[in-house]
């Protein structure tokens, strides 16, 4: 019996006598999930299930230098390691306050950010990453705003993963077991020595937390292995010089990164708090389409072994093939969650009118370029009849098929609407039709699809300066999201120019 096997088989025993305490500890002091709109359980839950895991881990830590060579304990408590526990400490008490007393979100966010800092501090940080081929990338000054960027990302991915009954900790455990035959294969004890451990005190935690659940993981819990997950891996890389440690949880855990990394965007494309807790993750996805829990547990449990069981192999592939093996799985893993239907939360054809829509403020997209520049043109128009010939260059490119100006100080005229002959006293009247527009006026006017617009032009003390009718036929030439917003600037830009034209008397 290895010594690495026997520390996995202490922490699995000490997992399954220490979680019934832990659960009655949650019961005795009220650390209760409550039900939620967005959580699944329908009873109180104690949600004290991190502290066994807590636990077992610094047991396991304690015991290791009886069953480890001198080497590897050496390394499991030098300068760096020790920065680490400190960090998990309070990453670990944090998340277990907040499963007592409901702590805000940003609160906890600044946690996160002060114990990877810590670990950061003592040495455990991405300083390079080795790509298959060895191809070396050196992070330099980036270095420590990557290491704390990747201990947040890891941490929130398990806990937004923790949704359902066994759902994180069954994800770890597969994620740690691989992790830790990796860090054998390399010879790297101390490594695979911890994420034994952690294998082992998750697999006794499942025993009381897989469907059904008698109490929860908790942010306590969730905060805890998703902190040790970075740290082992960025310690693996900074030790050894291979991005192989980093690899592994990347696509090992695809699902909850995913999940991680999409949130927030969709929760920011949607005018929410991007830290505002939903039920559109990919599990509460699965539960809509009328999956049990159990079922969709053991589907992502299946994504989790494939992807690392895939990593396993890609990170001792290390050649050429490797990186086409990567996008494949890659590939695999999006098809995956996009069949289960997670993608339908983004509407996607929303998001990219979202996107047309910001390329269109920011002036980047060049009919918003070349519109601009009508604005301008009309801006520095010296009188009137030059204004208008460069208005109908600007309706030209907004293909509309008439468009009638008539200025006055009260507002009087005619009306391509409501044709009549001016008014005495009436101002000028500019008439304009499209060259290419079909069908007579009347036709085109009197036609059920055509679109007419009737636009105030008011100058800034109020003064009526005149007023602008524009008519486009639907049914030949249908109108973009943007054509509105187009008409509406070219409203504000004419009643400026006349404004300057006109002085009030």
């Amino acid at each position: 019996m290895t010594p690495i096997f026997s520390l996995f088989l202490a922490a699995l025993g000490l997992s399954l006598l220490l979680t019934p305490l832990a659960r009655w500890l949650g019961r005795r002091l009220g650390i209760l999930a409550i039900p939620q709109a967005r959580t699944v359980h329908t009873t109180p839950m104690p949600r004290s299930g991190g502290l066994a895991l807590f636990l077992t881990f610094f047991a396991c830590l304690a015991l290791a230098p009886v069953v480890l060579p001198h080497r590897a304990v050496a390394i499991l408590f030098d300068h760096s390691m020790r920065y680490v526990y400190a960090g998990a400490c309070i990453i670990f008490a944090v998340g277990f306050a907040d499963d007592k007393w409901t702590l805000p979100s940003k609160l906890k966010l600044v946690a996160q950010i002060v114990a990877a800092c810590v670990a950061c501090y003592g040495g455990a940080r991405i300083a390079s990453f080795a790509l298959p081929g060895q191809f070396i990338i050196h992070f330099d000054l980036l270095s420590y705003a990557l290491t704390v960027f990747w201990f947040v990302l890891l941490i929130n991915a398990i806990n937004l993963i923790d949704g359902l009954d066994g759902l994180a900790a069954g994800v770890v455990f597969f994620a740690t077991a691989v992790q830790a035959v990796l860090a054998a294969m390399r010879g790297e004890a101390h490594t695979a020595a911890l994420f034994a451990v952690m294998a082992g005190a998750t697999l006794g935690f499942l025993r009381y937390n897989f469907n059904p659940a008698s109490l929860f993981l908790g942010d306590g819990g969730s905060y805890f292995l998703g902190y040790m997950l970075a740290a082992l891996s960025v310690s693996g890389s900074v030790k050894s010089q291979v991005g192989a440690t980093l690899l592994m949880p990347v696509i090992a855990l695809g699902v909850p990164l995913l999940d991680t990394i999409t949130a927030p965007l969709r929760r920011f494309m949607r005018g929410r708090d991007m830290f505002e807790p939903d039920k559109r993750h990919v599990h509460h996805k699965l539960l809509s389409r009328g999956w049990s829990q159990r079922k969709v547990v053991l589907f992502i449990y299946g994504i989790t072994i494939f992807l690392a069981l895939a990593a396993l192999l890609l990170v001792n592939l290390r050649n050429a093939p490797a990186g086409l093996f990567l996008v494949v799985v890659g590939g695999a893993l999006v098809l995956l969650v996009r069949k289960a239907g997670y993608f339908s939360y983004f509407a996607v054809d929303k998001i990219l009118g979202w996107l047309r829509d910001v390329s269109d403020d920011t002036g980047l997209a060049k009919d918003r370029r070349t519109f601009l520049n009508h604005q301008i043109e009309i801006s520095q128009a010296p009188d009137t009849a030059t204004l208008w010939a460069r208005m109908t260059a600007a309706l030209e490119q907004l293909r509309f098929d008439m468009a009638e100006m008539t200025l006055s100080g009260d507002g009087a005229g005619t009306c391509v609407l409501r044709p009549q002959p001016p008014r005495e006293g009436g101002g000028a009247v500019y008439r304009w039709r499209r060259e290419e527009a079909e069908g007579s006026d009347r036709e085109l006017l009197c036609s059920p699809a055509v679109m007419k617009l009737e636009l105030p032009l008011l100058g800034k003390d109020g003064r009526v300066l005149g007023a602008l009718w524009l008519v486009k036929n639907l049914a030949a030439d249908p109108i973009n999201e943007f054509t509105l917003r187009r008409v509406e600037n070219l409203r504000r830009t004419v009643t400026a120019t006349l404004d300057a034209l006109t002085p009030a008397p």
